[in-house]
């Protein structure tokens, strides 16, 4: 395993997370269901074992074995280090010891329930404060101005986006700040939204506001307003790659009541604005026009201050959280505080943290062969390439180009000036709200400061290794792998390369292969967004994966949304099947048999997982992935060598004809 396993459990106490993440083992064992034919449902097969034994813990809503089993043990691991960074002075150098006390007091901080309580109780008498001194609408709207630079929530929030034609320079895009309901259909929920009145009545009554019923309407009135201006998933994911833009002079001229001067004012004449879905600022105009200034002070009242009562309102804390437990997914039980903590400390310091803990998790750990793998991968992209026969030349060229050229980002920064870690400050042990305002605040201006500086699109800034992910970035034409990810049963350094490339190198082949998805394939190998491929291309690339739309549908799946995640899979898989089997003159007929059974059982175990029903149905409703038993069934119903390896017959429910089969690269 990748984890020297006696250093591993002497730091957590046991050979198990005993009372910890769901008792994660060391090196999960999943044992097959020969009860079930692999042949009529692979998933069953590989997970439904695993799936029987585990029990999901009340304060987890999720669990996908192969990156919670990892992200479980860096959790418990991180508390535990916390716990002795509190309890005793550990010998940090001084560049250690500045990184370490910001984290040591943010925790602390987090840690001290009577502290919060107070803060939170001033946090609402301030804000009601600050709106007695605002008695125009204008008045209200400059000062909302004023907070979108400042890392607060307001009604109007902005974010920055990579430029379409040089993704060093940063475009700024406004959108909708407050905002509750995390996906617009679920504002058809009539049963839904009867509970949230009610829960929003019972806020406006904590916080000891008149007129709570009354409130509580308008702040509905607002949330159903906004639905219309919103996109679906799938529209917001072809609308991010649209050159939609609005001059400043436009936009402060056609929405002069949102009162935008003060912050466009800080942004460079030569920034371009982009308007990725012209709703919005319509919308924002229209909520300044048919809004009184009472209406607009409820519901800033709800939206910044709801997500700050905690434990000085443990009554509203707990309606609030069985409310998004009930209708949105959320967990049945709260963590414990010292977990709950170590979570927003990684949250806030993911960076600082990690850098802190990698070398002590994951010593001896060896880089060059993750390289080599990766490597691996990427001949095995270019050569599938070689062979294309439907692309046109112009078009083979540069998806060649584009893959030979992608950047690999790998495992974690070599050495403590490529963490590029925000500034260090000073956080207070018994300030948690002003903690969490000064980290945003200082986060808020090294985001901004790309408006007019070029980013270092090579950085590790902004990166935390120990996340458990991977990921392509089309702007930048690169790839990131990250070494939370390299633990089992993605990889292990003693597995052989059939159960690595099975693992890990198809998640390198997926994320590669977004390079040439349905919306990676906009953008060129330098990162700029242009039509590569040919009209032609594009109708030939369109019948490739019309077929998947409509073979995830019937699974259940929304087939046009994950339509890019499927491709990834299939390209993925494709790519880390020819490069594990490249070589296999010499290996015997019946031993290659069994390589094969365990390449693709590797990869079924990837996407074995456990999920409350709510959680389900987000996920279908807004998550570009498709669930795990169509990551496993749908994907190998195009591989020859499945069928062959577990000897299906032509009638299976896995077994496609040889023409229903998609091969895209």
């Amino acid at each position: 395993m990748i984890i020297q396993i006696a250093l591993f459990a002497t730091l957590l106490g046991s050979t198990s997370l005993f009372g910890a993440s769901s008792e994660i083992p060391l090196k999960r064992e999943f044992p097959l269901n020969d009860q079930i034919n692999p042949c009529e449902n692979l998933y069953e097969h590989a997970c439904s074992k695993t799936i029987e034994s585990f029990k999901l813990r009340a304060d987890r809503k999720k669990h996908t074995f192969a990156f919670n089993d990892s992200s479980e043990r860096i959790l418990e691991f991180k508390k535990n280090y916390l716990k002795d960074l509190i309890s005793k002075d550990q010998p940090l150098n001084e560049k250690d010891s500045g990184v370490a006390s910001q984290i040591k007091n943010f925790y602390i901080s987090c840690m001290d329930k009577d502290s919060r309580a107070k803060e939170e109780t001033s946090e609402i008498q301030k804000l009601i404060e600050e709106q007695k001194k605002i008695h125009t609408k204008k008045d209200w709207f400059k000062a909302q101005a004023l907070k979108i630079h400042s890392g607060k929530n307001g009604i109007i929030g902005y974010s920055t986006s990579d430029n379409f034609d040089d993704s060093r320079r940063s475009d700024l895009m406004l959108g909708v700040g407050y905002s509750y309901l995390p996906e617009k259909s679920y504002a058809k929920n009539p049963e839904l939204i009867k509970a949230l009145t009610v829960l929003i009545t019972d806020y406006f009554t904590t916080i000891g506001k008149d007129h709570p019923k009354q409130r509580a309407q308008v702040v509905i009135k607002y949330e159903l307003d906004q639905q219309d201006n919103r996109f679906f998933p799938v529209e917001a994911r072809i609308a991010y790659s649209q050159r939609r833009f609005i001059s400043k002079k436009i936009l402060l001229k056609k929405f002069a009541n949102l009162e935008l001067k003060s912050f466009l004012d800080q942004v460079p004449e030569n920034t371009l604005i982009r308007n990725m879905n012209p709703k919005t600022l319509p919308f924002l105009s229209k909520i300044a026009k048919t809004y009184s200034l009472e209406d607009l002070k409820t519901i800033q009242l709800f939206y910044e201050l709801k997500g700050k009562l905690d434990q000085g309102y443990p009554l509203y804390y707990d309606e609030a959280f069985m409310f998004t437990n009930k209708f949105l997914g959320g967990k049945n039980k709260r963590s414990e505080l010292d977990e709950e903590c170590t979570s927003l400390t990684m949250h806030n310091f993911g960076a600082e943290f990690d850098y802190l803990v990698l070398p002590k998790m994951f010593p001896n750990f060896s880089s060059e062969k993750v390289a080599e793998l990766v490597a691996k991968i990427k001949t095995s992209i270019l050569a599938s390439l070689a062979k294309n026969t439907w692309l046109s030349a112009a078009a083979k060229k540069e998806a060649e180009r584009k893959i030979s050229t992608s950047f690999m980002r790998l495992v974690s920064p070599q050495s403590f000036e490529e963490w590029k870690f925000l500034p260090i400050a000073e956080y207070g042990k018994n300030t948690y709200l002003a903690n969490i305002d000064k980290r945003n605040d200082i986060s808020d201006d090294r985001e901004f400061k790309y408006f007019s500086e070029l980013k270092d699109i090579r950085s590790w800034e902004g990166v935390e290794p120990l996340e458990v992910n991977a990921f392509y970035q089309p702007s930048y034409n690169q790839f990131t792998m990250l070494q939370g990810i390299l633990q089992y049963p993605f990889y292990d350094q003693k597995n052989s390369d059939i159960e690595n490339l099975a693992g890990v190198g198809m998640v390198v082949g997926h994320e590669l292969g977004h390079a040439i998805d349905d919306q990676g394939s906009k953008y060129d190998a330098d990162g700029k967004l242009r039509n590569w491929m040919s009209d032609n291309d594009l109708k030939k690339f369109k019948e490739l994966t019309r077929s998947l739309i409509d073979q995830y549908s019937k699974a259940g799946m929304n087939g046009e949304y994950t339509l890019g995640e499927n491709i990834g899979d299939l390209v993925g898989l494709t790519s880390a099947y020819d490069a594990a089997f490249l070589d296999t003159n010499l290996i015997p007929e019946d031993q290659l048999k069994k390589l094969k059974k365990k390449f693709f059982l590797n990869y079924a175990r990837s996407w074995c997982e456990v999920q409350l029903p709510g959680v389900r149905e987000l996920r279908l409703k807004s998550d570009p992935h498709s669930l795990g038993v169509a990551r496993v069934n749908e994907v190998v119903k195009h591989f020859a060598a499945f069928k062959e390896a577990f000897d299906c017959k032509d009638t299976d429910p896995l077994i496609l004809k040889d023409d229903q089969r998609v091969h895209i690269w």
